[in-house]
């Protein structure tokens, strides 16, 4: 073998054993075969996330997913106030009208970690369109089955259009993810509107979570969805978060899922610090005296709380 080869595979092998996944699609990614040199420098030496995403013509979709994970708060801010100001379109658009689902996940989790009050909307929107269907757009129902046709004239000699049916609909943008891609995104807006902290996301999570029946929101039947909202009303330190964790409790009582009453029993013990079981009459006489919240535990204090649980759990 020449040695040339050998001190290449001994130079790339700390990156493979460092991110196997990440490394491998970048060496096998075509803008390693454009510019290998470039493309390795930047995987030792991650490029300026501003850079690649106010790059004119715009990078790949992987770039930029990339960095959306690597923009922080304080990059964020150490831009020009127009740097800022596009960089938040962007936002708006990689959130909820991408067509890459990748993409959208990590422009939600760069939102979690920006403290910009436009975030809870933003956030909120990314959930609604989760789906990947444009903004607008009505899917085909039951009761309009694909092949069936109306007719509506045959004016410039056109045949019978088809109900629902856009004869342009490839070229103007997603017509639907997956549902676990749907879910994943939606899981992810509502762990980044969990670190918000505001009075707003909170009643939207409690809506998700299925606090208030009355008020239903779309995607909140799905069970990991559900549970992901849970999460996140853990993380709000506010009163109406213990609240609404209450009347997820309240309401699934006689409830077969362990994993749904486990977490929102655990929200409320983290949220006030009560180590009361998971009975709606105790966790109620606690609202009618008033909430309290507890500190923010420490890293250490919740891994200590849950072995605890787990402990607990599985006598």
């Amino acid at each position: 073998m020449p040695r040339w080869i050998i001190l290449g595979i001994g130079g790339i092998w700390p990156l493979l054993s460092a991110g196997c996944a990440h490394t491998w699609d970048t060496l096998t990614s075509q803008r390693f075969r454009d510019a290998p040199f470039t493309t390795l420098r930047h995987l030792i030496q991650p490029e300026d996330p501003v850079v690649v995403l106010l790059a004119d013509p715009p990078r790949s979709g992987d770039e930029r997913a990339s960095a959306w994970q690597r923009l922080g708060a304080e990059r964020f801010h150490q831009c020009a106030p127009e740097q800022q100001v596009q960089l938040w379109h962007m936002l708006e658009h990689d959130a909820a009208r991408e067509a890459s689902p990748w993409v959208r996940l990590s422009a939600i989790q760069a939102l979690g970690r920006l403290p910009d009050p436009r975030r809870v909307g933003v956030l909120i929107t990314a959930y609604h369109q989760a789906d990947g269907y444009p903004e607008g757009y009505l899917p085909p129902t039951s009761a309009s089955p694909p092949n069936s046709a109306v007719h509506t004239g045959t004016s410039a000699g056109r045949l019978p259009t088809r109900v629902g049916h856009d004869p342009l609909s490839t070229l103007s943008g997603p017509r639907g993810f997956p549902p676990e891609w749907s879910n994943a995104i939606r899981c992810r807006a509502l762990e980044a509107l969990g670190q918000t902290q505001s009075v707003e996301a909170v009643r939207f999570l409690a809506a998700v979570a299925g606090a208030y029946p009355d008020n239903a929101v779309p995607g909140a039947d799905e069970r990991d969805v559900r549970l992901a909202a849970i999460r996140a009303l853990s993380r709000c330190r506010q009163p109406e978060a213990v609240d609404a964790l209450f009347h997820v409790l309240k309401n699934n009582t006689h409830s077969t899922d362990t994993a749904l009453l486990h977490r929102t029993h655990e929200g409320l013990v983290r949220l006030t610090g009560r180590d009361l079981p998971p009975d709606p009459q105790s966790w109620q006489e606690v609202l009618q005296t008033g909430v309290t919240l507890a500190p923010e535990p420490t890293w250490w204090e919740e891994a200590a709380d849950k072995v605890v649980q787990a402990v607990r759990w599985l006598r």
